[in-house]
């Protein structure tokens, strides 16, 4: 299909033609389009909804993002613009995307701050949204293995802002980044480790050197 240079003065997004694909950007925009077939919003892929660009480096259309947004629903509205805003401007240590072709559930990955017993580690989460948000938070869990005053066994993570002192103006970013300070500054005072807040609180040395391990380990975690 021949290009439109005019299509690319106009916000667009990029939709894929390969469900497997993990290029994040086309990952968000899939998420929408596979939304849009679900809510039986109608055949989005027609003359009027692309914008005749085809890209061959990326195997892809380019999709009207103005379109998308009218026909999605709030919750959704609110991740792509999150989505947008972590790419456009990431803060450091984080990073997060859509997984496959769900907005309504992200992969995220948060970097151990530097000169902390954390550094160099690499730790997973999944962040389940529901059509409530951003009015609720979204359910946050680590998939890498943690030893943490409020992280539990299963990688759910006792912090304030996801529950009771949570608000509507936080987003994904703003989630990963109260997460990471987390790390570095635990509450032993409202534990969901016993064991960590314990070392935590009595032996500062042992703790760290437990943490190290969990960076270690976080290297060759699948």
């Amino acid at each position: 299909m021949a290009q439109n240079n005019n299509c690319r003065k106009r916000p667009n997004i990029l939709i894929t033609e390969t469900l497997g694909t993990r290029k994040t950007t086309m990952a968000a925009s899939l998420a929408v389009v596979t939304e849009l077939r679900h809510n039986n919003v109608g055949d989005f892929a027609n003359e009027e909804n692309l914008t005749n660009d085809w890209d061959d480096t990326f195997n892809c259309y380019y999709i009207n993002e103005d379109l998308l947004m009218r026909m999605s629903t709030p919750a959704r509205k609110r991740l792509m613009r999150d989505f947008k805003r972590l790419q456009q401007d990431p803060p450091a240590g984080i990073s997060g995307a859509p997984y496959d072709n769900n907005i309504m559930l992200w992969n995220a990955v948060i970097f151990g701050p530097d000169d902390t017993p954390w550094d160099g580690g690499t730790f997973k989460l999944t962040l389940q949204f529901s059509e409530d948000y951003p009015n609720k938070p979204p359910t946050v869990q680590f998939v890498s293995r943690m030893f943490h005053p409020n992280i539990y066994a299963d990688g759910s993570i006792c912090l304030d802002i996801l529950q009771n002192q949570w608000s509507p103006i936080y987003d994904v970013a703003a989630i990963l980044t109260s997460i990471q300070s987390l790390l570095c500054d635990p509450n032993p005072n409202s534990p969901a480790n016993s064991e960590a807040a314990r070392m935590f609180s009595e032996n500062k040395r042992e703790y760290n050197r437990k943490v190290r391990e969990i960076v270690e380990q976080s290297w060759t975690a699948d």
